[in-house]
């Protein structure tokens, strides 16, 4: 029998510029019970959250138009309790460190297991402690 979670649902915006990466982002999300929205850009990403009611943002740190660590500075300008988790297929120590005073919930790095990545998200969702798998 399929675990059925009990954690706050909530709309979640996915920004990558990865395909499959986005798209199995809303299977597992969506299977969840949150809403997703999917885009694969800064600038887009951006008029999403101008929009509001976006709960949460799960986005790559490398995009095609804006590194991801300027794209969470600019989205916290607007939405200064957004809660963000940055993924990376490159992590290194001075982005964890700059995600981390940019007070992302947690730093994810590719590939990451589907079980984990909603965990996280459900977390931050909860406002729950960051965690890294």
């Amino acid at each position: 029998m399929a675990e059925v979670s009990t954690s706050r649902k909530g709309r979640i915006l996915v920004i990558d510029d990865d395909r499959s990466a986005r798209l199995l982002l809303e299977r597992v999300l969506t299977r969840a019970g949150h809403q997703v929205q999917l885009t694969d850009n800064a600038a887009d990403g951006l008029a999403a959250l101008a929009t509001g009611g976006i709960d949460l943002l799960l986005t790559d740190k490398n995009l095609p138009d804006v590194d991801g660590l300027e794209l969470l500075r600019r989205a916290r300008e607007s939405n200064p309790g957004l809660q963000v988790v940055l993924m990376t297929g490159f992590p290194t120590a001075e982005t964890k460190s700059h995600a981390q005073e940019l007070g992302v919930h947690a730093y994810v790095t590719k590939p990451f297991g589907v079980h984990d990545i909603l965990s996280v998200c459900e977390a931050a969702l909860a406002g729950k402690p960051g965690v890294s798998p």
